[in-house]
């Protein structure tokens, strides 16, 4: 079957090539009316159009591609797995909606290689939990003008653009939902800045803050943490982590800051925290401004953004 063009799309809406062409890359200094704009989206959707991405490089000098920096997951217990990838599921049906390619890289943290992604040239690039010093020698790769958002990771530069949940406000609601003493309960982060962060903002003693390591001795360890605090309520970052102290049944009482989007894996008896949006789709509207900053230098905005807990 040929392939459809923008030639076939103009002869049947009765419209040049160019208004086609403008509407189709979304051209703003163009005044189109509605109805025609309607026309040629409605005939190139049922002529099943599909751009062809080194052309609009061309116009828009972007290829289409953005890449998800990931660390490998192949050794990492289930409850990363599942934080990982359900930021990925979503930021990639929302890139993939908004006509984007998407290059999935999984990392070694300790020793990230980049010829991947030199190989390549990006639009924009997401990483996630990434090594503090780690960071520089992965945003060396990119060049001057590529939107690079680091996600769950915390990097003491204010000229990179980080998406974090809002740790502090949700601590604070899950230690207010029991008059008992809390103990808290966390996954380990790559990025060391976001762990030191999390650990403050409980302002928890040490000895009531057990963080659960990828080791095959994580989980004999989490059962000798809750049972030394029988006594206590315990508050869980991360639900399927939850799910696992539910499991061992020495919790008194616990909370889940719900970080993967699915608290229905959770009994009744437990308390949620869930966040007013998750962190793909902050992430994803982030870099969406940061490119029409670059084209209207009269927005401006902060480049930290918390993902707020649901009132």
């Amino acid at each position: 079957m040929k392939k459809a063009t923008m030639k076939d799309i103009a002869r049947q809406a009765n419209v040049s090539v160019a208004t086609v062409s403008y509407v189709l890359n979304n051209v703003k200094n163009q005044t189109i009316p509605d109805p025609t704009r309607q026309s040629i989206l409605q005939i190139a959707r049922e002529l099943n159009y599909v751009p062809n991405l080194a052309a609009r490089s061309l116009v828009k000098q972007r290829t289409g591609l953005v890449g998800i920096l990931i660390n490998r997951t192949s050794a990492l217990p289930y409850w990363k797995r599942q934080n990982y990838m359900s930021l990925v599921e979503s930021l990639e049906a929302m890139l993939t909606e908004a006509g984007y390619h998407t290059l999935l890289v999984r990392l070694n943290p300790h020793n990230p290689a980049m010829d991947v992604i030199r190989e390549r040239k990006l639009d924009a690039v997401f990483v996630l939990d990434v090594m503090d010093e780690m960071f520089y020698r992965i945003s060396a790769n990119f060049v001057e003008g590529v939107p690079l958002i680091l996600i769950d990771s915390i990097i003491d530069d204010r000229l990179f653009n980080q998406v974090n949940y809002n740790y502090p406000q949700a601590l604070q609601a899950a230690v207010s939902s029991s008059a008992a003493p809390s103990c808290l309960v966390m996954e380990s982060y790559y990025n060391k800045a976001l762990s030191e962060w999390v650990i403050a903002e409980s302002a928890l003693p040490q000895e009531h803050i057990h963080i659960v390591n990828n080791s095959q001795e994580a989980q004999s360890e989490l059962m000798s943490f809750l049972a030394l605090n029988r006594d206590k309520h315990v508050i869980v970052i991360n639900e399927f982590l939850a799910k696992a102290v539910e499991k061992t049944a020495l919790a008194s009482s616990v909370t889940a800051i719900c970080t993967c989007g699915v608290p229905e894996i959770l009994l009744d008896s437990t308390t949620i925290i869930q966040f007013q949006n998750d962190r793909a789709l902050t992430a994803y509207e982030l870099m969406t401004s940061v490119f029409r900053e670059q084209y209207d230098t009269s927005l401006t905005g902060s480049n930290q953004f918390l993902v707020e807990v649901l009132q």
